[in-house]
């Protein structure tokens, strides 16, 4: 399996591709905004997505979901736990002043601990709310795709609608901080980092913080 990412828009989100040698199948996580060209890039190179998988519902995530599943046919997968974002993403949209051109339905609602990919392409689901009610981690064999969870450095928002502080703390530290050292994070903005490094490094979240509120 390859993790491709194509970092875009202002707010440099990150869109993932999830391939494997030997088929065309394809995966595409979070069709973030001004992500046109990464999806002319994936069929440019012959590859057919399957499946549009959302690790949260905030607009800069699903911006272009509609034309993704439009010019791919793939269904859109989400936690129900964002169901209320997804289906007001137009709203989203009008407050950042962003065009909306409409979302498909969910054709799934993910639960937690679910496998979530192809032949080829394995890839379970870990529901880790915190910096929204449906956020959810994609664990694959080359790492974890934590959408606005984790960052290098840095954690989600949970000053937003639906965030709350104690809930993403719980998140990474009983979920995500229970993966080897080694292991990659794909985040959802920014560069990638390991969980080793956050742990050992990260001011919000990681060991020295815990240790102090302990």
């Amino acid at each position: 399996m390859r993790i491709e990412r194509f970092p875009v828009g202002p707010w440099e989100n990150n869109l993932y591709l999830l391939s494997s040698d030997g088929s065309d199948d394809a995966i595409v996580v979070d069709p973030s905004m001004e992500s046109e060209p990464a999806l002319d890039a994936i069929l440019r190179r012959g590859l057919h997505v399957r499946r549009i998988l959302l690790t949260h519902a905030h607009i800069d995530h699903v911006l272009l979901v509609q034309r993704f599943h439009d010019r791919t046919g793939a269904p859109v997968w989400l936690h129900a736990g964002d169901a209320d974002f997804y289906a007001n993403a137009g709203a989203q949209a009008a407050l950042w002043g962003l065009p909306w051109e409409g979302a498909p339905p969910i054709a799934h609602w993910i639960q937690d601990g679910e496998e979530v990919g192809l032949p080829g392409l394995p890839v379970r689901a870990w529901h880790t709310p915190g910096h929204s009610p449906g956020s959810v981690t994609f664990e694959t064999e080359e790492g974890l795709l934590v959408g606005d969870v984790l960052f290098a450095g840095s954690v989600g928002r949970t000053d937003l609608p639906g965030g709350q502080w104690d809930t993403l703390l719980a998140s990474v530290r009983e979920v995500l901080f229970e993966r080897a050292d080694d292991t990659r994070v794909c985040p959802g903005h920014g560069p990638e980092t390991t969980i080793g490094l956050e742990r050992r490094t990260n001011p919000f979240v990681g060991d020295r913080v815990a240790g102090q509120e302990g």
